[in-house]
């Protein structure tokens, strides 16, 4: 079982001396979703020692994977019950990058590489002195003319404009960011119900779904002549067959530094659909897991193997979010990827 260690931080989350382990601390969850979400919960019984040091702005050390690694993660709410416990919330020290602001820049052609080294020396304050930014994308050919029309946030750009025109996938390592076409591993991991995994159940959710896509450029300024430009017969369908048509409108505004013809849109918009391509219907399905002796250690991304006999899966997948248990070590709430023909999208909450 780990102990939580607390440790003093300064105004960006840089950490300090270490103040006092959590010995008290009764669940401890670190949530992580690839581009996404990463947090910890801790729970903190009446009484606990040290309680009283876990103040807004300090770090707690937490282990967040099953091979061990730790990282830390700065205090940002508390709240106490009547019963003299507290929940604590503190977000991954990445998060820093959310107040951390990048200067908008012009329409040009970029490469994936260019693009993220950009956008990391253009960062104000600068980062450079905590943290490390690198490339490891294997495919460095593709071009775009998107603008960063404002400024914005270094994370949000990281996690949003980055991946809406490359793709890839961003991992926070404290402060050193690296952008891989891909993170996890493939270990031969299964998931198998009757084993591993001992309850399932499935929900049909159709709130992200989209068929297609209505692709503009523009907006309706009463103030100014900018209006909207939009493509021949206005929308874009996904290839395929969807039992429901949803059609979802995307600005494309930041991909051009002046009026775009229907036919540059176009082209913009197709680019588009290539990077967001749908999953489809997304499926909840939540299962309860028991980790066996002797069971591969699995992480963020990993490709694992879903078999469900009875629901006639048997399937490589990806782990895209996960709920680990600092305390014990181990995973308890999986989100895979695609499962087979017969459920559409993503499955979500594995216990």
């Amino acid at each position: 079982m780990g102990i939580l260690q607390l440790y003093d931080a300064d105004a960006r989350g840089v950490v300090g001396t270490r103040v006092c382990p959590l010995p008290d601390c009764t669940a401890a969850v670190v949530r992580r979703e690839i581009n996404g979400e990463y947090s910890l919960t801790v729970s903190v019984p009446r009484g606990a020692r040290f309680a009283n040091e876990i103040i807004m702005g300090r770090a707690i050390r937490a282990q967040v994977n099953e091979a061990g690694d730790t990282q830390y993660f700065i205090v940002k709410k508390r709240t106490r019950s009547l019963s003299g416990g507290m929940n604590v919330y503190a977000e991954h020290q990445c998060y820093y990058y959310n107040g951390v602001v990048v200067r908008g820049s012009a329409a040009g052609a970029r490469t994936p590489s260019l693009a993220f080294n950009q956008i990391w020396i253009a960062a104000h304050p600068s980062v450079s002195d905590i943290g490390t930014a690198t490339f490891s994308r294997t495919d460095n050919t593709q071009v775009t003319s998107a603008a960063v029309t404002k400024p914005s946030s270094l994370r949000q750009l990281q996690l949003g404009w980055l991946i809406d025109n490359f793709g890839g996938e961003i991992i926070y390592d404290g402060f050193n960011v690296e952008w891989v076409d891909a993170m996890g591993a493939d270990n031969g991991v299964v998931y198998r119900y009757g084993a591993n995994i001992t309850e399932m159940e499935s929900e049909d959710i159709l709130d992200s779904y989209a068929s297609g896509i209505f692709p503009y450029w523009g907006s309706i300024d009463p103030k100014s002549n900018i209006g909207i430009v939009t493509i021949s017969g206005y929308t874009l369908n996904y290839p395929g067959t969807w039992p429901v048509e949803v059609i979802k409108p995307v600005d494309l505004t930041s991909s051009f530094d002046q009026e775009p013809s229907a036919a540059d849109l176009l082209t913009a918009a197709q680019e588009w659909m290539a990077v967001n391509a749908p999953t489809g219907i997304p499926v909840s399905i939540k299962a309860s897991r028991a980790r066996l002796v002797g069971d591969i250690p699995v992480d963020l991304g990993d490709t694992v193997t879903v078999v469900n006999t009875p629901w006639g899966i048997s399937q490589k997948t990806r782990i895209f979010a996960l709920a680990f248990d600092a305390l014990r070590g181990r995973v308890t709430d999986v989100q895979f990827g695609t499962i087979n023909p017969g459920f559409y999208g993503a499955v979500k909450n594995t216990k």
